[in-house]
């Protein structure tokens, strides 16, 4: 029987040119999944909106997709990564981030076939996905795999330089949009605005001038923050599983409601 040998400089050589070409992918990838929804809101009109579920979908697509990939390759990085953790509290921080990156990643895919269920009926409703979400849950998810080293044993926080005040300001940005999201102040799209803008600030300077990385991630206030971009990745991803059960709840009861109204006879 005929078998083909494929050396393995030649295996190492495919498998380092694909890691690049998924690399270059992912470094555009926030760029577009920023600008495109808000391509989409300019576009289209309120009603477009509300009578296409197509049109939608496709304007929370590209985000979403990027949110569930990158999670996703964050949790297959750490977990195949030669550096396994020693002590309890290493291990429980590794697993840990691996179930956080895991819930990260399904609830991002949820999103994509729930959002889209909602008519987006009230005028606020295509600005707030087009416009305010994208930023808002995309950098944490951004700084997490950019800024930050996630190896057991070396985790923290590693940019340098003038990148420590743009990551700092971006979080703190869509901290306050959040919050002003759940008081339903119209104010957070001012706050979501300079958030995409100060992503797109960094993501610029990573792609014409990568900074420097800290050669000593676990230093104290390098790991806090760490540990703040995980929380408030947390609370936004509670956030959006809570808007998506919202959603399918609504649906769900609309279609009760529906399947047990009597359909009324001819002539009655």
């Amino acid at each position: 029987m005929n078998t083909t040998h494929i050396p393995e400089p030649h295996r190492t050589e495919q498998h380092t040119e694909n890691l690049q070409h998924w690399r270059k992918i992912l470094d555009i990838a926030p760029i577009v999944s920023i600008v495109f929804p808000a391509i989409m809101y300019f576009i289209f009109t309120k009603d477009s909106f509300e009578d296409s579920l197509f049109l939608r979908f496709i304007t929370l697509l590209l985000p979403f997709s990027y949110s569930a990939v990158q999670y996703a390759v964050l949790l297959h990085t750490n977990w195949k990564s030669h550096n396994k953790p020693e002590g309890i509290l290493h291990t429980t921080l590794y697993y840990t981030l691996n179930l956080l990156f895991l819930a990260f990643s399904i609830i991002s895919i949820l999103s994509i076939t729930t959002l889209p269920i909602n008519k987006w009926k009230n005028d606020g409703g295509p600005i707030l996905f087009s416009i305010f979400l994208p930023p808002l849950f995309m950098s944490p998810t951004y700084l997490l795999s950019t800024s930050c080293c996630l190896v057991p044993g070396q985790i923290g926080f590693t940019d340098t330089g003038i990148n420590i005040l743009i990551d700092i300001l971006t979080l703190l940005c869509s901290v306050r949009s959040l919050l002003l999201i759940l008081e339903e102040s119209e104010y957070c799209y001012c706050f979501a605005a300079i958030s995409s803008i100060l992503i797109l600030i960094r993501l610029l300077r990573e792609k014409h001038g990568p900074s420097e990385k800290s050669a000593l991630p676990t230093v104290p206030w390098r790991v806090s923050i760490l540990v703040l971009i995980l929380i408030f990745a947390a609370l936004i991803y509670l956030f959006m599983m809570w808007v998506s059960i919202d959603i399918l709840s609504d649906h769900f009861d609309l279609l009760t409601k529906a399947r047990s109204t009597p359909v009324s006879e001819p002539g009655q």
